[in-house]
Formats: structure tokens, sequence, C-alpha cells
């Protein structure tokens, strides 16, 4: 008997935010938009892997971004507004990557940072450059 996969929450809400970000883009409504950068870390230690995610659920907006290995990340272009964040781990790697060697991080995330609803976590982006470092 075959087993279905069933998608983990945190890769329904990514792919829900990207499809949100990937229509704002084609919108091209012309709304004031901002870019922001920061970086996280865990235990006073840079987090160097992961996902940063910005959600504007009232507006139905989302963008994501992936640390860097000095647990830094950058998104380039998102509408003004306040954003609920979350951090999470790095999607799997595919059965290919994985054939060919690749692993799985174990991280040591909080549970509550994986959520933007539970993480405490948000961000403002104004017009321009903004940034916003996270401490788990």
């Amino acid at each position: 008997m075959m087993r279905q996969n069933i998608p983990s929450v945190r890769v329904v809400l990514l792919t829900g935010c990207l499809i949100c970000a990937c229509s704002w883009i084609g919108c091209g409504q012309g709304n004031p938009t901002g870019s922001i950068s920061g970086k996280v870390t865990h235990n006073g230690e840079p987090l160097t892997t992961g996902v940063v995610m910005f959600l504007d659920s009232d507006a139905g907006i989302g963008a994501s971004a992936e640390l860097d290995a000095d647990g830094v990340y950058e998104v380039l272009s998102l509408p003004t507004g306040q954003y609920q964040v979350a951090i999470q781990a790095p999607p799997a790697p595919s059965p290919e990557e994985v054939a060919s060697g690749a692993q799985l991080e174990k991280l040591e995330i909080p549970d509550k940072y994986l959520d933007p609803q539970t993480s405490g976590l948000s961000a403002n982006i104004r017009k321009g450059n903004n940034s916003a470092d996270f401490s788990l």
C-alpha cells in the first residue's frame, strides 16, 4: 500500500507566500516598495541556513529570502507595510539531491518562530532601504 506525503504547515505557508509574491509582482500596481536586509542569530550565533518569511496577511502579500553562510538575508522589493515574520528551515533536499549525497540539515529553531502568527517577529517596510535583525 502506498503512503501519501502530506505537506507540512510551513511548506504550505511558504508556497502560499511565494504565490502571493508572484501575483503581486505580475500586477505592477505601482505601490511604493522598499527593500529589507538583516541578520538572523540563534543563541548569539548566526543562523547559517534557513528561510526568512515576510507575510502581510491583510494584503495577501508575502516574500521570502534564504539565509547565507553569515546569517544574512535580503529582499529587494516588497510593498510598504507591516509584516509578520517567520524563520524556517530550508526545504528538504529532493530525492535526486539525496541520491547525490545531499544531507537533511537539522536546525534548532524553536517551534514558535516557524509560524508568522506565533513568532512575535515583525518588520515595518517603508519606502527605500530597511534593515531588521532577528535574534531567536
